[in-house]
């Protein structure tokens, strides 16, 4: 098989996408002949070439950087606009079997019609639509936006336009990475047979409980640790998760809590703390990737107080740690967050049930241990990554013949 595979967020990976692609292409390239069409990422003086990434993957696949990303809202215009220039020529003189892109990013947005090309496999990740609604959610319950927000929601005309567009070619298949996603895309008419489930993963050999390190979360043996790992977002529930706090800390004074994804400055912004409040937060910012495992491992419970997500992925990297889950009760999630036997479900926007919800599971080390036990069999049972490129490998052999 030879796959051109356009990848919006790769390396450094802050979000969902950027891991469903690393993780899938590390798996695949064993199976397949990759080309992968990216920007390339500046992050200060730090660069992430093309030498750079394909030694990250061991030399198995083709990295071509196309258009440069410095983290604004704007680098994935500048990305559509290097594809529309470079995929016409390369589909021409490599004859690719299968084009692989990433939906809401819309890569391959301003190709139009150009002469035969390879089918299209399309990941849904998420949609400008449903990206809106949980916009709109959170920010009447919630209040302030973040930036990128705010965009979202001045340019959402634009962009659910381009997505309709986008999502009524009539010769596209799509991935959706969960069932619930799927019948998402059903209901806006996209014919059941073009539509397949294939959940994302998490690396039951990358993440696991013997990652484990007492000492480096916790401030002292008997405390526990809530981590948030997710960017400072009000969509994404850090405020939601600011208001349960002074309850978490009533009920629990042993608890503390680490956050990730962004620094103190970036979560004060949008959810201004007490002085007391902030001395039980560690603000960690942004973690390596290959730094996460242990960050996983180490916490006593992973929370995810989200107004709207699909199947988000870090979910799963809790699960495959041993780390049970608190998340709210949308999307995909209670595909893999299961009441009572790998975490807790909690309504969305809710800060008296997340906190309820925390003080349960702080209080029950065994209760934790059983359902962190329970959460990393159902990632090796039902959602590996080797079992996501084994079954998109096997899409991609179908639409091929």
């Amino acid at each position: 098989m030879r796959v051109c595979f356009l990848a919006p967020e790769l390396l450094p990976n802050q979000g969902g996408v950027g891991t469903y692609s690393v993780e899938l292409l590390r798996e695949m390239a064993r199976h397949a002949e990759l080309t992968v069409l990216t920007p390339l990422r500046i992050r200060g003086s730090d660069v992430y070439d093309r030498e750079r990434l394909e030694a990250y993957f061991d030399h198995r696949l083709t990295i071509l950087p196309i258009s440069e990303a410095r983290d604004t809202f704007l680098y994935n215009v500048a990305f559509q606009r290097a594809v529309r220039r470079t995929l016409p020529r390369l589909l021409r003189d490599e004859r690719y079997d299968v084009v692989h892109s990433q939906h809401a990013h819309m890569p391959d947005l301003l190709l139009g019609r150009y002469g035969a090309r390879p089918p299209t496999v399309r990941t849904i990740h998420t949609t400008i639509d449903g990206q809106r609604q949980g916009i709109q959610v959170a920010r009447h319950l919630q209040g302030g936006l973040e930036p990128s927000e705010r965009y979202q929601l001045v340019l959402a005309p634009v962009l659910q336009t381009a997505e309709w567009m986008v999502l009524h070619r009539p010769n596209d298949t799509y991935i959706a990475v969960s069932d619930w996603m799927r019948r998402e895309l059903e209901a806006r008419g996209i014919a059941p047979t073009r539509v397949h489930t294939i959940h994302c993963g998490g690396d039951p050999e990358r993440f696991g409980p013997d990652r484990r390190d007492p000492n480096l979360l916790r401030s002292a043996p008997d405390r526990r640790v809530v981590l948030f790992p997710g960017r400072p977002t009000i969509v994404k529930g850090s405020a939601v998760l600011a208001e349960a706090l002074p309850h978490v800390l009533r009920e629990c004074p042993f608890a503390e809590f680490v956050f990730t994804g962004g620094g103190a400055e970036d979560f004060l912004k949008l959810v201004p703390l007490s002085v007391e409040l902030r001395s039980r937060i560690r603000f960690l910012g942004y973690v390596p990737f290959d730094d996460l495992p242990r960050i996983y491992a180490s916490a006593d419970l992973v929370v995810a107080p989200t107004y709207y997500e699909n199947f988000p992925i870090r979910i799963l990297e809790a699960l495959a740690s041993g780390t049970p889950v608190v998340a709210s009760a949308v999307g995909g999630i209670p595909e893999a967050v299961h009441p009572g036997s790998t975490g807790e479900l909690v309504p969305p926007g809710d800060p008296a049930r997340l906190a309820t919800a925390i003080v349960h599971l702080l209080r029950d080390d065994d209760l934790r241990q059983r359902l962190g036990a329970e959460g990393r069999r159902l990632i090796e049972q039902r959602f590996s990554w080797s079992r996501a490129a084994q079954e998109t490998l096997e899409l991609y052999r179908t639409l091929a013949n």
